[in-house]
């Protein structure tokens, strides 16, 4: 049974990876993105004198700092996904600016927010048009850093799990966002996995460019993500891992279903989180693609921020849009993680994929 499972899941994700043309790669006229952090491009400079903000003009994504005719990662580091599609076909393509995704935001309380932004935003621009969905991280590290808790501040949080974001809810936030996006005509829904948070406890030794000390002393005085990294334990990498993996399997699960429903159709009707979500009409043109290819990314020290040791640096920010381009190739120079069935190996990705191994990006 778990074989079957496994294996559908991978021919659903194969599958959808086969569902964008090159043909529109070479139509794509408008980007934006329902994200967090990592979509502002916060803290992306990794030097000091650090900003504590947003950096767009370096996320991953909609920023343009080259335009068509400069084929060359810029000045701020960062090649983004929509600066290699005008390069590679000579187009302009126009971005939401500022973009919709926020700092701090999770799929419990803002993608159902950002979703009506983007959907706002696409009706206004030229089509085809490309709407990705960057989330989870801050389900996971918005909880306090104690595992069991007498209470939450919600019952959509779960108080025997740092007080995280529940699945189920989780997932009907997602449903209730898809819904939306899916109305929006010509529209390429891009769903990428979240990073492996846990890989964090690998660089507690980085030395950090906001204070003195290293990563692990950073966050310990700043609280970032403390229900991992206040001290790494092996309890927490585990428990972050688990709760990272669930959301991704939501995500997977979720995106496939919503690609299966042809142009006209509606969206199943289903009571989660204590609501009955679905129903959604899916416009005419519009598709769904699911990435794993940042669940699978080994990050290395580099790709890290100094700044605060937790969101992706300029190097970083460009790796993913590379990736989320191109797609991710493992091989064995370049190892991705390899899932082993034990959360904690997993966690800490200190298991190489020696295999060559292709994931798709948006593309």
């Amino acid at each position: 049974m778990r074989n079957s499972i496994r294996f559908f899941l991978f021919a659903g994700a194969f599958l959808l990876g086969l569902t964008l043309s090159t043909n529109a790669q070479l139509s794509i006229r408008t980007i934006d993105v329902a994200g967090d952090s990592i979509s502002k491009g916060f803290n992306a400079r990794s030097a000091a004198p650090c900003t504590n903000g947003d950096e767009e003009q370096s996320n991953w994504l909609t920023s343009n700092t080259d335009g068509k005719t400069n084929c060359t990662i810029g000045s701020e580091g960062v090649f983004s996904l929509r600066e290699r599609l005008e390069c590679q076909f000579n187009t302009t393509i126009s971005a939401a600016n500022p973009n919709s995704a926020r700092s701090g935001a999770q799929m419990l309380t803002d993608f159902f927010t950002q979703a009506n932004s983007i959907k706002t935003y696409l009706n206004t621009q030229q089509s085809p048009r490309l709407a990705a969905v960057f989330l989870g991280h801050n389900d996971s590290c918005a909880g306090v850093n104690t595992k069991t808790n007498a209470s939450c501040s919600s019952t959509d949080l779960d108080p025997n799990n740092y007080c995280r974001t529940k699945n189920e809810s989780f997932e009907r936030e997602f449903r209730k966002g898809l819904d939306i996006l899916m109305s929006v005509s010509d529209t390429r829904i891009g769903v990428v996995s979240p990073v492996r948070v846990s890989q964090l406890c690998n660089f507690g030794s980085k030395a950090n460019c906001q204070l003195f000390g290293n990563c692990q002393f950073l966050w310990g005085i700043a609280n970032i993500c403390g229900s991992l990294t206040s001290n790494c334990s092996d309890t927490r990498i585990i428990d972050n891992y688990t709760t990272m993996k669930a959301f991704r399997e939501i995500l997977m699960r979720v995106t496939a279903q919503y690609a299966a429903i042809p142009a006209g159709g509606t969206s199943p009707v289903v009571i989660i989180g204590g609501e009955m979500v679905g129903g959604g009409t899916k416009a005419a043109g519009t598709t769904f693609i699911y990435s794993d290819a940042p669940w699978y990314y080994r990050f290395n020290s580099n790709e890290l921020s100094c700044c605060d040791c937790f969101h992706p640096s300029t190097a970083g920010q460009n790796k993913l849009a590379e990736f989320m381009t191109e797609g991710l190739t493992c091989t064995a120079l370049t190892p991705c993680c390899r899932d082993t069935g034990n959360p904690l190996v997993d966690g800490k990705c200190s298991r190489k994929e020696p295999k060559r191994i292709h994931y798709n990006g948006l593309l």
